[in-house]
């Protein structure tokens, strides 16, 4: 009874200080003191500095820092942009044709930084005005854009599937691998959607026209792109080929993405700089926030907590997709208050027993539950995607929202679909 009510204030206290606004890392910390000092048979605290250095003291997370570094340099070397303009040359005679091309550059941005939030914040700058000025809805505009931002955890390479296969002890190479049909799947639903919302609100996208470009130009203005594709398919194709581990193409990556900066000139002293202290800065909010889930994930591991639920879920004559309808809900939920990291390290160790009991797979896992994250960074009222896109577009968080409200149905679409047909998600790992 005491240990149940220890692990009933040990939640209370992290939503409370997750609700009142206190950085996750923190938050994790002091839950994780809390349970350390507390539900352990005698205070534990002495073990918080060994606790937190074995966390993040572990090689399967050097691909972290290389896959951020190549993200940060593809952008500093403006590769996004020319991305985003070639891909609307192509498009721009299509009905809904820029959204189209919004959410084609954000799944090969995802490809290139692994990050939802920065895939939403450089699309939100580069593409939201140019849509707007023209004539397509502010509300479909960023809700284009903030559904296209939720491609960069889903998409390899992703930092939130590195931090996911080390934590379930799993091949970070199938997590990646398992992720590309969903993506591509996902991307291509939203661009039916954006067809049918022009279809039913006329108003809300410009009719089609051509831009009087000839196929040759638009071969001539695409050639730029092969390098950095080029480089994707080597940095993927190398874990797919079983050739390199994640790390060595995290390496390749970060190099590749810096001597295409060199070669196109774009990359100064200064960007460089800043490419290198946002690295830095990322990694660092990462690692702090993995070796503050330590804590309590010793604490919860220590008490047994995952075989409670374990048996406490095997023992409900339930069916296994109810309970597995219940952590979707879960991670929706959490995606409204904090990031995909954070949600991964606080839930994985101890909601993976009980799905491999239930006879999932767990590379499966990885790949349903990074969409349920990615459906709650634009959940209104708190989606991180959406804050994001707020700040940038000075844009009302209602019409954010509103825009992006459809896409979240349609991704909840997509979620029910791999859960149905896990081969989807499968196929390809299987082939290795």
């Amino acid at each position: 009874m005491a240990t149940g009510f220890h692990i009933f204030v040990l939640l209370f206290l992290l939503l409370f200080l997750l609700l009142i606004g206190m950085r996750v890392a923190f938050a994790l910390g002091i839950a994780g003191l809390y349970g350390l000092c507390v539900m352990l048979p005698c205070p534990a605290h002495h073990m918080l500095a060994n606790l937190t250095w074995s966390a993040v003291n572990k090689f399967p997370l050097t691909p972290v820092p290389l896959f951020i570094l190549m993200g940060e340099l593809l952008v500093y070397g403006k590769m996004n942009e020319s991305l985003y303009g070639t891909l609307s040359e192509w498009m721009g005679n299509l009905r809904g044709g820029l959204c189209h091309a919004t959410t084609v550059s954000c799944a090969i941005f995802a490809a290139m930084s692994g990050s939802s939030l920065a895939t939403s914040a450089t699309l939100g700058s580069i593409a939201g005005p140019e849509m707007v000025k023209r004539g397509y809805s502010r509300t479909l505009t960023y809700g284009t854009i903030a559904s296209g931002g939720t491609l960069g955890i889903l998409i390899p390479p992703s930092i939130t599937m590195i931090i996911y296969g080390n934590l379930a002890g799993v091949s970070i190479g199938h997590c990646f691998v398992a992720g590309v049909i969903p993506g591509i799947i996902c991307a291509g639903m939203f661009i039916v959607l954006v067809d049918l919302w022009g279809r039913i609100d006329k108003s809300s996208m410009p009719a089609a026209k051509s831009l009087g470009l000839s196929f040759r130009q638009k071969f001539k203005n695409s050639i730029k792109l092969v390098p950095p594709a080029i480089l994707i398919f080597i940095v993927l194709g190398g874990i797919y080929l079983g050739v390199t581990t994640p790390t060595e193409a995290g390496a390749i990556g970060a190099f590749g993405a810096f001597v295409l900066c060199l070669i196109q000139r774009d990359l100064t002293w200064h960007l460089l700089w800043k490419a290198l202290l946002s690295t830095v800065r990322t990694t660092s909010f990462i690692m702090l926030i993995i070796a503050c889930a330590s804590i309590v994930s010793f604490v919860v591991q220590f008490i047994r907590l995952p075989e409670m639920l374990t048996s406490f879920v095997l023992g409900l004559d339930v069916s296994r997709y109810l309970v597995i309808s219940i952590f979707y809900l879960l991670y929706i939920l959490l995606g409204m208050l904090v990031d995909p990291v954070s949600m991964m390290v606080m839930t994985v160790p101890t909601m993976l027993p009980t799905v491999i009991q239930l006879g999932f797979d767990p590379i499966w896992f990885s790949v349903v539950i990074t969409l349920a994250c990615e459906i709650g960074l634009i959940t209104p009222p708190v989606g991180l995607n959406l804050y994001i896109l707020q700040g940038i577009s000075e844009e009302s968080l209602t019409d954010i929202a509103k825009g992006a409200a459809p896409f979240v149905l349609t991704l909840i679409l997509g979620l029910i679909l791999f859960t149905v047909f896990p081969s989807l998600t499968l196929f390809l790992v299987n082939l290795m």
